[in-house]
């Protein structure tokens, strides 16, 4: 998967202007393709800082992370990966929750949505899901690479 970014900041007169346009390169966790789009670990500000990439996991609270990534056919998102995390770790295979609400978007194939006790909707190119620091799971049913977008926020959890 190639994903390009082109960012707007200002020059020192304070003139809006491109400030980067690349290509991002794609890193390879179990079987599941990320790129990072945008983060920022805190409040955000104009006119703003091109992150650096320093590894993939999900903002503290109140930062906010943009990832492209994908899922191959017929397979679940990490499936190389074993276990099931708890709320706040990395995903690590099937199941696992993260302390952020995420809103993503199907941009190409589907993905079926897994809640832990199974139950399931199916999502196509062109549905957004938002999830709130549930325990889930993504699948590939189908036979193309599916592609997804994520606006992740970071929150904090509170006991419920």
């Amino acid at each position: 998967m190639s994903t390009r970014r082109v960012v707007t900041g200002f020059d020192e007169n304070g003139k809006s202007v491109f400030v980067s346009d690349e290509q991002l390169e794609g890193l390879l966790q179990a079987n599941t393709t990320l790129s990072s789009v945008w983060r920022s670990n805190g409040r955000l500000q104009i006119p703003p800082k091109v992150p650096v990439e320093d590894g993939f996991g999900f903002p503290t609270p109140g930062g906010a992370w943009v990832l492209a990534w994908t899922i191959p056919p017929h397979s679940t998102a990490g499936e190389d990966q074993a276990g099931v995390t708890s709320a706040g770790e990395l995903p690590s295979g099937g199941a696992h929750a993260t302390d952020s609400v995420d809103v993503n978007v199907i941009l190409s194939g589907s993905v079926v949505f897994e809640l832990e006790d199974g139950a399931e909707r199916v999502l196509e190119a062109g549905d957004s899901i938002v999830v709130n620091g549930v325990v889930h799971t993504w699948r590939n049913r189908g036979a193309s690479t599916a592609r997804v977008l994520s606006v992740i926020f970071g929150a904090d959890r509170r006991a419920g």
